[in-house]
């Protein structure tokens, strides 16, 4: 029980404890090992998962194989994709003028060809399949149920429209006559009296006419409806403020879960 679990608890909390804290510490000792050391312990960890990782994964298919389970001629493709790779990695070059360790980027080899000619290529289809998969669920969460889906609605047509050709020859007074529309919406909607409803689209189509005829309907102007330079505000600013609240969010996770290793209270790396 002693090496099973506390001797492990002991190295995580005095591991972790370096790591993190010397990040906040200027020793050079300290300094050293974060930098250096701990992030060696790292690759050399990591590259054993690998291993277990592509054992396990090998084990798994072939077991779908042996028990005919259900796509287990899928998992055939799986198998020899596996050996073929690891053959091409470790054992044949076919390049004999190419040292070990350069094969895998060098032209000519066969770990070349297949990440050229096989890995490349499915990558691409895989990508191009995603583009489906987003605009499919584009379509679900785009849906009106509250202000924040609307929000969310809003703002997507507006990014995918001003980015791209398109986008850019739409005139900002043609916004201005959609926002009075859709602004006679809402307000039939809260007011449900159809003459505030013709009102203020009659009111509002009128200011936008005589302000476009005044200024000679410039494409571009006002440019805060400019769909190019709307959504590039929306890119650089919102977009930009949501994704740092969202890293804050990752990095306080971060320090509380290794707070939890440290401190003995996570153990499901011993199993418990």
């Amino acid at each position: 029980m002693l090496w099973k679990r506390q001797i492990p608890i002991l190295i995580v909390a005095v591991i972790g404890t370096l790591t993190l804290f010397g990040w906040f510490v200027n020793e050079p000792h300290i300094k050293s090992f974060v930098d250096d050391d701990a992030t060696q312990w790292f690759d050399i960890l990591a590259s054993f998962a690998i291993f277990l990782g592509g054992f396990n994964l090998l084990k798994m298919q072939s077991q779908k194989v042996l028990r005919k389970q259900q796509g287990w001629q899928y998992s055939i493709f799986a198998i020899v994709g596996f050996f073929f790779a690891i053959t091409a990695g470790f054992f044949y070059k076919g390049n004999p003028d190419v040292a070990w360790g350069t094969h895998v980027t060098a032209d000519g080899t066969l770990f070349k060809w297949i990440f050229t000619y096989m890995f490349a290529p499915l990558q691409a289809t895989m990508f191009a399949l995603l583009a489906f998969f987003v605009a499919s669920a584009s379509y679900r969460a785009f849906r009106i149920r509250n202000f924040e889906a609307t929000l969310l609605l809003v703002s997507g047509i507006i990014i995918m429209i001003g980015r791209v050709p398109l986008g850019s020859n739409i005139s900002s007074w043609f916004i201005l006559y959609l926002l009075v529309l859709i602004g006679g919406i809402t307000v039939n909607a809260v007011f449900k009296n159809k003459q505030y409803t013709a009102i203020f689209v009659s009111v509002g189509i009128i200011v936008v006419t005589a302000a476009g005829s005044s200024l000679g309907w410039p494409l571009d102007q006002p440019g805060i409806f400019y769909l190019p330079y709307l959504q590039e505000w929306i890119y650089k600013y919102p977009n930009v403020a949501g994704a740092r609240a969202i890293m804050m969010g990752i990095g306080m996770g971060i320090f509380a879960t290794s707070i939890r290793y440290i401190l003995g209270i996570e153990k499901s790396y011993i199993g418990e």
